[in-house]
């Protein structure tokens, strides 16, 4: 196996859709992931798959190594059972919250969350409409600096002033 050139990997949730489960010891793909769970702390809670049998299932964050190519495991036994466990995540509730600097303009509204190498979320990009994301690309602003005034929108505060 390589050595690990990269100090932090960044994947976005969205990007998560349809990454290869990948069984490492019989070096075979065993699935997709479906979607990602966030939890209310801001990591990652678990994955759900579909298995290459057509059967849903659930990898906890714990159980797998996250890569921008793909879901690993180690143990086929990490692939529980899902069924119709459909609930909301943190990362659904969030999309789409309008972000506000401190004077009150608003940045744009919230399109992804990215994850680190420990499946945490470090930053949540920020979408200010079509034609600046084509022309200026989407922000990316440190979830630290995020604070969630109401259940729809959240205030930038700037890092290190008093």
């Amino acid at each position: 196996m390589a050595v690990k050139e990269m100090l932090q990997v960044r994947v976005r949730v969205r990007d998560m859709k349809n990454l290869p489960l990948f069984f490492e010891p019989a070096a075979q793909i065993v699935g997709r992931v479906e979607r990602a769970v966030i939890g209310d702390d801001l990591r990652l809670a678990y994955v759900v798959v579909e298995t290459n049998e057509h059967e849903a299932g659930m990898v906890k964050a714990e159980d797998l190594i996250l890569t921008p190519e793909s879901v690993i495991i180690h143990d086929l036994n990490s692939i529980k059972s899902y069924q119709h466990g459909e609930e909301l995540s943190i990362y659904q509730k969030k999309l789409g919250d309008s972000i506000y600097d401190a004077e009150g303009k608003e940045i744009g509204v919230v399109s992804d969350f990215l994850l680190s190498d420990n499946q945490q979320v470090r930053e949540i990009e920020v979408s200010a409409g079509i034609l600046s994301d084509i022309l200026q690309g989407r922000s990316q602003i440190p979830v630290e600096q995020v604070n969630w005034k109401s259940y729809s929108s959240g205030l930038i505060e700037e890092q290190g002033g008093n």
